[in-house]
């Protein structure tokens, strides 16, 4: 849980700087949008292939691959800026670093998210499992508080400080892995062949179509909110940072409150989960462009980050219930995947249609939600169906 909980840190304080970080430097709004796209793209490939070795190698060598990958990552990017701040990188050779440093952690700290989804599916039952999951989001959204609160408090120092106390943080966490974690128990007995599974697969396709278009949409929107807030609000970078860490803080206080609460003591299913959360995040897409005040966003963020909370683990868990314990590993990787593929398309959309007009990610967003809507409760009426 601390290892997701110190990704979590560092990728939400990197999601909060990369805006103004960018414009420091002199990046172009789609230049930010690219970085987070080309390394997003690149964790969505390998997820799979980590997932399915976690199956064989074990969850803790996959786990530690990925967090020590996630460190060294992470330093490497932090240094590229260093650099680019101080005048000694410029122009493309500092934009090819960035773009670098960032796949070259992607490759690596993809590792990490699918092991621990396994790992969670192989110490829960099925009756635990929503909850299991729900746990494992509320450490990346807590994580993703945390982030961002830091971030507005470092920021006054430097807008780099953040980034290394990231770095730190994941030091700290692959150490402890390496120290104190045990490896669980397998449920079945580890696969000596690369089990692949089909993207198509009607058991648990519907649940990585929603956790793809889930994040596709919060991907455009989370990826100009620095810009909007900006731009809408005339703020400097450390300004910027601030309000964005506060709006952070928000949306994942909401996102950790359904994750660690609503998904386990309500004990509701994960199709009812994304049936709830999924109109949520269309509502709250619509209300940003009305937010006439930093305060007034803040809190549609957090309307946004309670309905990402209860859709999360509802594809998670759906998808990890819908297979076999020999599959788990497998499937966690194309789970782990979803978010990322979201990041691969979001962020040059969303900047592209912010260069046109500053509504436009938004809207989009909203309009991508609707279908998506009465896609899940059409599945969920065919389930129960199924079910009697």
């Amino acid at each position: 849980m601390f290892s997701v909980l110190a990704t979590g840190i560092g990728q939400s304080m990197t999601f909060t700087l990369l805006a103004p970080l960018g414009r420091e430097v002199g990046f172009a709004e789609i230049q930010v949008g690219l970085i987070i796209s080309c390394s997003s793209l690149v964790f969505s490939l390998t997820s799979p292939i980590w997932g399915r070795k976690s199956d064989s190698w074990g969850r803790k060598p996959v786990l530690l691959l990925g967090m020590a990958g996630y460190t060294f990552g992470a330093a490497l990017f932090a240094a590229v800026f260093t650099f680019g701040l101080k005048g000694l990188l410029s122009g493309m050779t500092l934009y090819l670093l960035v773009i670098s440093a960032r796949v070259l952690m992607a490759s690596l700290m993809s590792a990490a998210p699918s092991a621990a989804a396994a790992y969670i599916a192989d110490t829960t039952s099925a009756e635990q499992r929503v909850a299991g999951m729900g746990r494992l989001g509320a450490a990346r959204t807590l994580g993703a508080i945390l982030g961002p609160a830091t971030c507005g408090i470092l920021a006054t120092i430097g807008l780099l400080t953040p980034l290394y106390i990231g770095v730190a943080i994941a030091l700290t966490s692959t150490i402890l892995l390496a120290l104190v974690l045990q490896e669980p128990t397998p449920s079945a007995p580890r696969s000596t062949t690369r089990l692949k599974l089909k993207l198509l697969d009607k058991r648990y396709f519907p649940y990585i179509l929603v956790g793809f278009l889930t994040f596709l949409a919060f991907s455009m929107t989370s990826q100009t909110i620095g810009f909007y807030i900006q731009d809408r609000f005339v703020l400097n970078g450390k300004d910027t940072a601030q309000a964005i860490g506060t709006g952070m803080m928000c949306a994942g206080s909401m996102s950790f409150f359904a994750q660690a609460f609503l998904a386990g003591r309500l004990k509701m299913k994960p199709i009812r989960l994304m049936a709830f959360g999924l109109p949520i995040m269309m509502l709250s897409y619509g209300l940003l462009l009305f937010a006439n005040s930093i305060a007034t966003l803040v809190f549609f963020l957090g309307f946004l980050g309670l309905g990402l909370g209860m859709v999360s683990p509802g594809f998670t868990a759906g998808a990890s219930l819908a297979v076999g314990p020999d599959e788990q590993g497998a499937v966690g990787g194309l789970v782990s995947a979803c978010p990322a593929a979201g990041f691969v398309l979001g962020p040059i959309v969303g900047t592209s249609l912010y260069q046109v007009d500053h509504t436009l990610p938004y809207i989009c967003a909203l309009m991508l939600m609707l279908p998506l809507t009465l896609y899940v409760w059409r599945f969920g009426r065919s389930e129960r169906r199924r079910s009697l």
